[in-house]
């Protein structure tokens, strides 16, 4: 079996590798006409009464960037518990399998008060109305992360667009929540003041995570609309040191598209900056847990863990989980590692406890353990 390249990089490189952060030229005037975009619309969250071939089990969808119609299912608890906080969920790279699969995951965070929200990527099956299969390999043989790099506009790109997909996600469920919208009635808790906003991605997910946490948070005076944010395995990040290092993956479907547009090379290399989780990070301040590898080709481990490093997070309010191998079978004692951490991240979104009461019992097992810990 042949392990994961580790770049040459030791344990203390890897997780303390860091990023490039400086933006690209036309960074804040591209984000700004970006949010200015995304908030000239208002979507709700709706019971889908079209199905979408893609994935017939999406059980709702809202508008978002271009009319797209983002597929998403929604779980609320079982136990009929009021909510008290709403958690955004995002999938990686790779087929994320049908949306009444991932119901059974979600539903121990739903029966702790939470109203979880699975969503899917335009292009990505259950989302792909109207737009098609995004997710298959083009002409050059680059697939999803490569739709539209390469269009006269930086807006024809499918990456800025998802990222408006996960935040308009998160728009709708703090409005349902705030009993702003009509159309998806959620028994709310009554006695919270300010029902929390959560975010999850894993892989692809966790990279457009960060960048859409980056762009909500202050955006509204006195408001915070993420509270808290788990990453696992992030991509999207250290994109200079990845087309350095890396050959395989949405490193690799880039990369055919340079090598394509090689005249075009500068422009299209600061046009993937703006979508760089390294440079966004910065402006994320919120409670963060995030599962890093020793070792992944997939998702880089010098590239993730500089996404992670990149969060302006207090140091008490950041939580930093090791597995040995990232997208690698890797063994049972590393299925276990990654079993465990679905467990913390339960505890880590319990809206009964703060982050740091629900982290404080894990944190002998961040880096070493497979035993959930003695309660």
């Amino acid at each position: 079996m042949i392990e994961p390249d580790d770049y040459g990089f030791s344990d203390v490189q890897t997780f303390a590798h860091i990023g490039d952060p400086t933006p690209s030229p036309d960074h804040g005037v591209f984000w700004k006409r970006w949010f200015a975009r995304l908030v000239e619309q208002s979507p709700v969250l709706e019971t889908r009464s079209v199905a979408d071939d893609s994935d017939p089990s999406a059980t709702h969808e809202f508008i978002s960037n271009n009319d797209v119609r983002i597929g998403c299912t929604l779980v609320l608890p079982a136990n009929n518990q009021p909510v008290r906080a709403s958690l955004v969920t995002v999938h990686g790279y790779a087929d994320p399998g049908p949306l009444k699969d991932a119901c059974k995951r979600w539903q121990p965070v739903a029966d702790t008060g939470v109203a979880v929200l699975i969503v899917r990527l335009r292009g990505y099956p259950g989302s792909q109305i109207g737009i098609g299969d995004q997710t298959t390999l083009d002409q050059l043989g680059a697939g999803w992360v490569a739709r539209g790099f390469a269009g006269k506009k930086p807006e024809d790109w499918i990456v800025p667009n998802a990222i408006a997909d996960v935040c308009n996600a998160c728009r709708v469920m703090r409005n349902a929540l705030l009993k702003r919208d009509a159309q998806t009635p959620i028994h709310v808790d009554e006695h919270i003041d300010h029902p929390g906003i959560y975010l999850h991605g894993k892989s692809l997910g966790g990279g457009i995570a960060t960048i859409a946490a980056a762009q909500l948070i202050g955006k509204l005076t006195g408001e915070s609309i993420i509270d808290r944010l788990a990453i696992a395995l992030p991509s999207l990040g250290a994109w200079n040191w990845r087309l350095a290092h890396q050959h395989s993956g949405t490193t690799e479907h880039i990369g055919k598209v340079l090598t394509h547009h090689q005249d075009r090379c500068e422009e299209l290399i600061n046009r993937l900056r703006l979508c760089d989780a390294v440079v966004h990070g910065k402006k994320v301040r919120v409670p963060t847990l995030g599962m890093l590898a020793h070792k992944d080709d997939v998702s880089p481990a010098p590239s993730a863990s500089a996404v992670f490093n990149s969060i302006d997070a207090d140091p008490g309010r950041k939580w930093r989980y090791t597995v040995p191998y990232g997208h690698f079978e890797g063994g049972i004692a590393n299925a276990r590692r990654h079993a465990l951490f679905e467990r913390t991240m339960h505890d880590f979104f319990n809206p009964a406890q703060s982050p740091i009461e629900s982290m404080t019992p894990w944190e002998p097992m961040l880096h070493d353990g497979t035993k959930e810990p003695t309660p």
